[in-house]
């Protein structure tokens, strides 16, 4: 059983990186004032950074242990929609938090570290300035997106093998 929660939480991460590296790439490319690679090169290093944070987060932060701590005590059971839906908020808060703040980090402290050090404007104002618009639409595309397919990779990695 731990090993099949263990498998279900590294595929929910990667497929909720891949959506948060390329909403990533969405917003921080329609900024005017971002100095971007075309797209699809930001695009595809958004991803790639978004899923090994993801992957990390999974192995190490115990989000799908909060969120069945949280069904518990809302006497919330599987596969019942009160039970998806509270399960689904550690996964999707925890995910847009942790991999938004780490990867717009990344991104803008390697743009910060191209601008002239006259010129530049102090990292932190830079990165906030990036990482806030990321914030709400990861969370909410994330939270869509775990309630929605979380129940496919559940019965998915659970199915009896015969």
């Amino acid at each position: 059983m731990k090993k099949q929660e263990r498998t279900i939480g590294l595929i929910m991460a990667v497929i909720m990186s891949i959506a948060m590296g390329i909403i990533a790439a969405v917003v921080i490319h329609n900024d005017p004032k971002a100095q971007t690679p075309p797209f699809p090169i930001f695009c595809l290093i958004n991803v790639v950074e978004s899923v090994i944070v993801g992957l990390l987060v999974a192995l190490f932060i115990p989000l799908g242990k909060i969120g069945q701590a949280l069904c518990r005590k809302a006497k919330a059971m599987p596969p019942s929609l009160k039970f998806n839906l509270l399960n689904s908020i550690p996964l999707a808060l925890g995910n847009a938090l942790i991999v938004s703040t780490v990867v717009s980090f990344i991104n803008v402290a390697q743009a910060h570290a191209k601008i002239p050090a006259e010129q530049a404007p102090p990292l932190f104002a830079m990165w906030f300035g990036s990482w806030a618009p990321l914030l709400l639409p990861t969370t909410v595309i994330g939270y869509v997106l775990a309630i929605l397919v979380s129940p496919i990779v559940v019965k998915m990695v659970m199915k009896p093998k015969h």
